[in-house]
């Protein structure tokens, strides 16, 4: 396979974490309008928080398709997100201090903006999984055929099934030799 290919490979895996990053600014749009914003600070505003989500989005997503982040683990994705989110928070505060005042500038006292956006990131890190896995779920196994990342990535699911089902059974046992010594 040559390196082209693996890119294009790559790039065509990682379109369910853009999804989630332009899913966020668009969300963050709507609110600006909705919050009485001229539409240019909207879109300034869902742009500043789009751009960062969905390059820290692909970056999370091309550590899954390269083998470097177990799939539908949560902890790495914690990890990750737990600087990518501050850093893409911080991105959007200042493109939307430029869109207000002309100028952008850092929000007051930048490390403890940092330090709060961090704890926040654990309920990203959830909701960016959750959503990632929704769209991947249907989008990986129609492009596996012909995408190493994505044929990578379903087995990895399936096998994350497999074991959990057995895990199941098995307690399933326990609970009846329990129930037939009581």
């Amino acid at each position: 396979m040559t390196t082209e290919t693996k890119i294009h490979q790559l790039v065509e895996f990682t379109l369910p974490a853009s999804v989630v990053g332009i899913s966020a600014g668009l969300i963050a749009a709507l609110l600006g309008g909705f919050a009485g914003q001229p539409l240019g600070w909207a879109a300034i505003t869902g742009l500043g928080l789009a751009v960062p989500l969905v390059v820290l989005g692909i970056g999370y997503s091309a550590l899954v398709g390269l083998g470097k982040a177990p799939a539908g683990v949560f902890a790495p994705a914690a990890a990750y997100w737990a600087i990518g989110f501050p850093l893409a928070m911080l991105v959007h505060a200042i493109t939307t201090e430029w869109a207000v005042t002309g100028t952008p500038g850092l929000p007051d006292q930048p490390l403890q903006f940092l330090a709060f956006r961090a704890l926040l990131s654990m309920g990203f890190a959830i909701g960016f999984l959750w959503m990632h896995e929704q769209v991947g779920r249907h989008w990986w196994p129609r492009i596996m055929e012909h995408n190493v990342y994505a044929q990578h990535t379903v087995e990895q699911y399936v096998h994350l099934a497999e074991s959990m089902e057995a895990r199941k059974q098995a307690a399933a046992r326990n609970r009846k030799k329990r129930k037939a010594h009581v």
